[in-house]
């Protein structure tokens, strides 16, 4: 397929020692790799690893909660990341669970602090997690891309399309395509129908999948109703798939591309062996390019 596109690697799912395995098997197919901020594994440490064994791919952390570090030493640590592997890091940041007016004049404010603390850090790209046209919108001035999560193509084009005449030049958009994968479909589906029940005890997120018209089809899959299955093939399949074909895959990816999204980021949820684990990536590699 042509255009940009990501993988992410869950830490939970692929961990350290088969970042290094992956990162040089996709070197080259993916644009970039996402490492989100989850369990004990450092997002900036896998960024460090993967971009020593790489040569072409971009590594980001996806996302960082940036009122969680200090904006001198972070500076100092991005910006050694980007002088030592050619410009290839990029950094993502988020305000994790604060939401509202407040928590997007902490990120803008944290973010100019994090830029002024060190000249060679105004050379790093910066994503903002955004859910809501406001946290886009202030992606719009003060970041080089806006990364999204769990959203249908349709939910991505309208809120990025809103206030876009403020864009910076060369403003990227990314988003997270989450898929399930399991050795039984019906593995990969109650993992899906988990995730996104997950998400959705997040008001933010609650917001977003009200706005995209799927909470009554959550609330199925909270009381394990029949009904959630008939759903998994219509308007959950616009966001996420389970076990999918490469048709599904391909068709999922393109219809973000058209509505505006430059990278797409395969962002796998793998139950199984490490071998199944990376399986699924070198398929997922082979289907996409």
């Amino acid at each position: 397929m042509g255009g940009s596109k990501g993988l992410a690697l869950r830490s939970t799912v692929y961990p350290a020692d088969l970042v290094v395995e992956i990162a040089r098997e996709v070197d080259g197919s993916f644009s970039s790799l996402w490492f989100p901020s989850v369990a004990a594994q450092d997002p900036l440490h896998l960024c460090d690893i993967s971009l020593g064994v790489t040569r072409e791919l971009l590594a980001a952390t996806g996302v960082i909660r940036l009122h969680e570090y200090n904006p001198t030493v972070l500076a100092m640590r991005v910006d050694e990341l980007s002088k030592s592997h050619n410009n290839r890091f990029v950094l993502g940041v988020g305000t994790g669970q604060m939401i509202g007016a407040h928590a997007i004049e902490q990120l803008l404010h944290l973010t100019a602090k994090v830029r002024s603390s060190h000249l060679g850090i105004s050379r790093v790209s910066i994503y903002f997690a955004g859910l809501g046209p406001k946290m886009v919108s202030a992606a719009f001035g003060a970041a080089d891309g806006v990364l999204l999560n769990f959203c249908s193509p349709h939910y991505a084009s309208s809120v990025t399309s809103r206030g876009s005449s403020g864009r910076v030049e060369g403003f990227k958009v990314a988003c997270y395509v989450k898929l399930f994968f399991a050795e039984s479909d019906s593995d990969a589906q109650a993992m899906l129908a988990t995730e996104f029940v997950h998400y959705d005890s997040m008001p933010q997120y609650h917001r977003m999948f009200k706005s995209m018209g799927i909470t009554e089809v959550i609330k199925s899959f909270k009381e394990g109703g029949e009904v959630a299955k008939e759903y998994l093939s219509r308007s959950i399949s616009e966001i996420s798939l389970a076990n999918p074909t490469r048709a599904e895959v391909l068709d999922l990816l393109g219809r973000f591309h058209e509505a505006g999204v430059d990278t797409p980021i395969v962002y796998p949820y793998v139950r199984g062996s490490d071998e199944y684990k990376i399986q699924v990536v070198r398929m997922l590699r082979d289907w996409t390019n």
